[in-house]
Order: C-alpha cells, then structure tokens, then sequence
C-alpha cells in the first residue's frame, strides 16, 4: 500500500483537527497514513509524500526531520501566506486531491549542513533548510568574523554577526538584512553581514559547491557574554571565543510539492507591495 505521512503543528488546534480529516481523505484514496503529532515517533522512509499543515515553520522542522529520506513535503498553511505553504484550509482537500492524483509539480531546494570546531574537534553538527546565524546574544561589543571561502580568506567582518542562507532562506532574515533575494531552485548560497561596523558591507553570493568557514572572535575575553549560531531558527548552540564554523551545502536536499500556478516571484510581490497583483487570478 501506498504510505503518506502527516505532520501538523501541535500548537495549532486547527491544524491538529484537520491532520484527522487529511488521514481520512487519504485513507479513502489507498494511502495508509501516519500522523507524526510528536517528536518521538520514527517516521517512514517509504512514504510518497508528507502534507505539513502550519506554516513555514513547521515545514522548516519537517525537512530536518525528514532529511535523507527522499520523500516531498507538502504544505498547508494554517496563517498568513508561506512561501513553502501555497494552499490554505480553504482548498486543502484540493491540493490533497492533487497530490494523490500526481498533478503537481516538485522544486529541488538545497540545504546547508555544517559543525562547529573548538580545539580541534566537532562538537555540534547540524543541517537546515534556511539559514546558519552567527550573531552577539548577550556580548557588549561587537563580533569578530573571519571568513574563508574554499580555504582562503576572503573577508573580515566587525558586526552583531553573520547569515549563511540558502535560496530557501534568503527571502527570510538574510532579507531583513538587505541580502539579495536568490530563485529558489538555485544552488547557490548567500553571505550576509548583520550590522557590519565598516559601512557599507555586501552579501557575497557564492556557488553552492564551495565551502565556508567562519572563525569567531571578541576582543575582550574575559567579558560575560555569549555568541550563538541559529539554524533556522530552531536550533541554537552557544559559540565560544575562538570556535570555527563550517558550511557547506548538505548532501541531500528538500523537495516540495507544487500544486498551483502560482509562481514563487508572485507570492514574495504579495508579500512586499500592497499594490501587486492578484496571485489568485
């Protein structure tokens, strides 16, 4: 039989609710369901595909859950327009109907993986689908960031700290911090200085085949306080005066289904400009 899993977002009752009604469409349609409504389940790895009913969000947890696994995720979101959530609960069913009748399509999206090195050693690993954030959470003073790209040095930055995003992630905060807006089905990835003290300091848009490493530092070592990296906003780790970070795009990617007309280029105009068009018609 034909598997699908379901991922809704446990602090949104209606998304809960609908997770029910979603396992029922495709129960009826020959698919068997598993709802993952907690992290403590294991999920498939043969599933066709898995709807993800929230936001962007949500969807950003289930691409790390799912990493490796080869299986499309499908969003439904239950707030403002997504990127990652075209449809709403309004035409859910349809989008379901869609998916189950293969009338849809799939964008590749790439994904980061890297790790932290103090004294010679990894002691955190991770992955994402947006973004790494290397950025002051308590210090004083500003951060010091040595940036390698493939080796060799190609930038300090003086600043609140640094964004390493995917096309995925650069409409998010790598936006917010005047990085450039990259097509999502690139394979390139963006380095954006936050708050750089040395104005003005450009992204660096680089290909996705080239590694990065980012050495940490504060000038005062003694001060009490801390650094961080933020990995889409769900995965934080402390950094420590000295530590390295490594970036390269992940060996795997995400892939998400596309049932709608509606192009990426249209929903970032909705969500920029009051006066863009219609992305309904």
């Amino acid at each position: 039989m034909k598997k699908a899993i379901i991922i809704p977002n446990p602090y949104k009752q209606q998304s809960v609710d609908f997770a029910l009604e979603a396992s029922v469409f495709l129960k009826e349609n020959g698919y068997e369901t598993q709802i993952l409504d907690n992290d403590e389940a294991t999920p498939w790895d043969d599933a066709e595909f898995a709807v993800v009913m929230g936001g962007d969000g949500t969807v950003l947890r289930a691409a790390r859950r799912l990493y490796g696994k080869n299986i499309t995720l499908f969003g439904i979101n239950f707030g403002n327009l997504g990127y990652l959530t075209e449809v709403g609960p309004q035409n859910a069913i349809d989008g379901l109907s869609k998916l189950v009748s293969k009338d849809y399509k799939t964008e590749k999206r790439i994904m980061i993986e890297g790790e932290i090195i103090r004294d010679g050693k990894a002691v955190f690993e991770f992955v994402g689908l947006n973004e790494a954030c290397i950025f002051r959470s308590s210090l004083t003073h500003a951060l010091s960031m040595q940036v390698y790209i493939n080796g060799k040095l190609t930038e300090n930055i003086v600043g609140d700290g640094v964004i390493v995003a995917t096309p995925t992630g650069s409409t998010s905060y790598n936006f917010s911090a005047s990085g450039p807006v990259l097509s999502p089905t690139s394979a390139s990835m963006v380095i954006t200085p936050v708050s750089p003290k040395y104005f003005p300091r450009s992204s660096i848009v680089i290909d996705g085949t080239e590694n990065i490493e980012i050495k940490i530092s504060w000038s005062r070592v003694s001060e009490n306080g801390r650094a961080s990296i933020d990995v889409d906003g769900h995965m934080r780790y402390s950094l420590e005066n000295g530590d390295t970070v490594r970036i390269k795009k992940a060996q795997h990617h995400t892939l998400i289904a596309k049932v709608s007309d509606t192009s990426f280029y249209q929903i970032l105009c909705h969500k920029l400009s009051k006066a863009s068009p219609d992305i309904n018609e």
